[in-house]
């Protein structure tokens, strides 16, 4: 599954009357850790697990936990210490040598859910949602809102919609990319207005497939979603016409461009469909991706995705070594 908070919370909806459920919230590390504050996971009393608070070595302890928030009806602050040899995390030899803390807290419709199904509508609406919870154990209790309520009392965390990418151009090369991007939990958007291209029994895992004119995309409803977009048609003319709808409308959320094959072709693009580079809203990754080392479409679609990926998170696609795990 995909471990988004949207999708987590998307998994779980349905299901949330079935049995006792409990939400387990990083509120604090110190040191290395696999996950942040923030990070959100649900478990059910039948075993059910839902999101990612580790790397699979507190989430056993975690569920034990749980029972006894089910027994008490009361939320429960734990510490995991990877450093200290007497803590349970540190005797079994897990865990990234940090300290971890996390607020469990049961989940019912007699605390109207914490609050998550709001935080599911918002996210569902593409907009970004502030989810707070109490600091200290006791009555459960949690509330979504627009804006951060800056209270101290309360954890809050910034929780937004999962990426969105948008591939124009629905050939064959674009399926790698579509599953790659959906199986990170991005949403994916691919559009081709050729027969035969962009079909949804092909991009089964895409969130929308579409058919429009190249140069007609920025009136489609999907437009202003995209946090990236790969252009990708192997057509010179549409590729043109696909850049030249960004110049005249740019896309509200876009955060990355780039254009598929070699520089030479794409000073061929735009030129032809008589675009200046510099009136883009962004700058044009041409070629699109990183090197390394890809020749078949599924190297290729990671290639790209990575690349995309790391503008999207602010991040630079560079080696860590040497580096911590979250490093700019």
């Amino acid at each position: 599954m995909n471990h988004h908070i949207y999708h987590v919370l998307s998994d779980w909806f349905p299901q949330r009357d079935t049995g006792n459920w409990l939400l387990a919230t990083i509120i604090n590390t110190e040191g290395s850790s696999y996950r942040k504050a923030g990070a959100m996971m649900l478990f059910s009393e039948f075993g059910s697990q839902l999101g990612v608070v580790s790397g699979g070595c507190l989430e056993s302890d975690l569920l034990h936990q749980s029972r006894r928030c089910w027994e008490t009806g009361k939320s429960r602050i734990v510490t995991y210490d990877m450093q200290e040899e007497g803590d349970v995390a540190w005797r079994l030899g897990i865990g990234c040598g940090g300290e971890v803390t996390l607020l469990l807290q049961p989940v019912s419709a007699l605390n109207n859910w914490l609050g998550l199904r709001d935080v599911l509508d918002a996210l569902s609406r593409q907009q970004t949602v502030y989810f707070s919870q109490p600091v200290t154990p006791g009555i459960p209790s949690g509330s979504a809102a627009t804006s951060d309520p800056g209270d101290k009392a309360l954890f809050t965390a910034t929780l937004t919609p999962p990426p969105t990418l948008g591939i124009l151009g629905g050939g064959v090369d674009a399926l790698p990319l579509c599953d790659m991007a959906s199986r990170l939990g991005w949403r994916v958007i691919v559009n081709d207005s050729r027969a035969r291209y962009a079909r949804p029994a092909d991009f089964t895992t895409a969130t929308v497939t579409d058919e429009q004119p190249a140069g007609d995309i920025s009136g489609t409803d999907w437009y202003h979603q995209m946090n990236a977009v790969i252009v990708m048609h192997h057509q010179v003319r549409m590729d043109g016409e696909a850049l030249a709808a960004m110049v005249s409308v740019p896309p509200q959320s876009l955060q990355y461009i780039a254009l598929l094959g070699p520089s030479h072709r794409a000073e061929r693009v735009l030129e032809e469909a008589g675009i200046d580079e510099s009136l883009l809203p962004l700058p044009l990754h041409a070629p699109a991706g990183i090197a390394i080392g890809g020749e078949l479409p599924e190297s290729i679609a990671l290639s790209m995705l990575a690349q995309a990926h790391a503008v999207v998170n602010g991040k630079s696609a560079r080696s860590l070594k040497g580096k911590p795990c979250q490093a700019e």
